[in-house]
């Protein structure tokens, strides 16, 4: 249903030197890149989102140092990004440097919820990898918040104070003390992976990057001709992933967001040998099985719930028929083998 989801290899720039010394075995980056047809910004190679996120996951392993995503996003030089990274360095406020992160996200890397969000004296970034099979994702979360992290410093002037953040995995899954090294409040088992700052924060202003001015409109349709490019059946199923467990999946709603009518939508879908309630169904059964790894904490009616179905035992029921056997005996036999 969904292709595999790629991240630009300027993700790896700078890993090497905050890795320098701490590796307590040799650590190599990734392999070769492949050329990325879907993603037009310069530069043009990618690589598995899996594997960028294995890298993180191995890097923490191996140094039992919890901080070195984070210090690879706050020390990373945006420039690596191209013509994106010239757009956030040369905004003049941390709202609008982080807007555009945010708005081009989608030409750095697949399948990934980001949003900046306000609320009250509140502001969030948060973000997401929406494909459930891939996981555990703790710590490349760590390191795109340190990205974040370092374009509010810039507005700050290094100034760190009421600062919040949540994370996606459980407080002994992250492999040490991730409060003391953000040095801020931290919460665990959240929906996504967010830091929360003082609203007031988006009007601060940002030093002169002494660099060129963003193509802004190359960018936006750049992100334009990648939507086109990527099929119906993918974006539906990210907004399908995306809304899962916040909002009610309205067949009308997702249309109108992905841009068309219910009905131009069905068409569309027949003719990629597809239909809403296909997507649907095999997000909820792709998301079960993550819930199932990551919530081993809630009963089989509450990720029913989570899931949409209005009674768990029509999440029974169709769980079985997608895996042939029962949501509790497929969560039994993952029990078995992740011991």
């Amino acid at each position: 249903m969904m292709s595999q989801a790629t991240v630009r290899t300027a993700a790896l720039d700078g890993w090497d030197g905050i890795l320098a010394g701490r590796a307590s075995t040799a650590l190599a980056l990734p392999g070769v890149a492949q050329p990325c047809a879907a993603m037009p910004t310069a530069p043009s190679t990618s690589m598995p989102l899996a594997e960028f996120v294995r890298f993180s996951e191995d890097v923490v392993r191996e140094t039992r140092d919890v901080a070195v995503p984070w210090l690879a996003g706050v020390h990373y030089d945006l420039g690596s990004l191209g013509p994106i990274g010239t757009a956030v360095n040369s905004a003049g406020k941390v709202g609008t440097a982080l807007r555009r992160l945010v708005d081009f996200f989608a030409l750095l890397q697949d399948c990934t919820d980001i949003r900046l969000e306000r609320e009250d004296d509140m502001a969030a970034v948060s973000y997401r990898i929406l494909d459930p099979d891939i996981w555990p994702r703790h710590h490349d979360a760590m390191f795109s918040l340190g990205i974040i992290g370092q374009i509010i410093k810039r507005g700050t002037r290094g100034t760190w104070d009421k600062i919040e953040f949540a994370f996606e995995a459980d407080a002994h899954e992250m492999r040490g003390d991730i409060g003391k090294v953000l040095r801020a409040p931290c919460t665990f088992g959240a929906d996504s992976n967010q830091i929360r700052f003082p609203a007031q924060m988006l009007d601060l202003a940002l030093p002169p990057s002494g660099g060129p001015e963003a193509d802004m409109k190359r960018l936006s349709g750049e992100i334009v001709t990648l939507r086109r490019r990527t099929p119906l059946v993918e974006r539906l199923a990210q907004v399908v992933f995306r809304d899962l467990n916040s909002h009610t999946i309205e067949q009308d709603r997702i249309a109108r967001e992905i841009g068309m009518s219910s009905r131009t939508m069905r068409r569309k879908l027949a003719e990629e040998g597809s239909s809403f309630q296909q997507v649907l169904d095999e997000c909820r059964m792709r998301q079960a099985v993550f819930e199932f790894r990551t919530r081993p904490d809630l009963s089989i009616a509450q990720i029913a719930l989570r899931l949409g179905y209005a009674e768990h035992s029509n999440f029974t029921r169709a769980f079985h028929r997608w895996s042939g056997i029962s949501p509790h005996a497929f969560r039994a036999r993952l029990a078995q083998t992740s011991h």
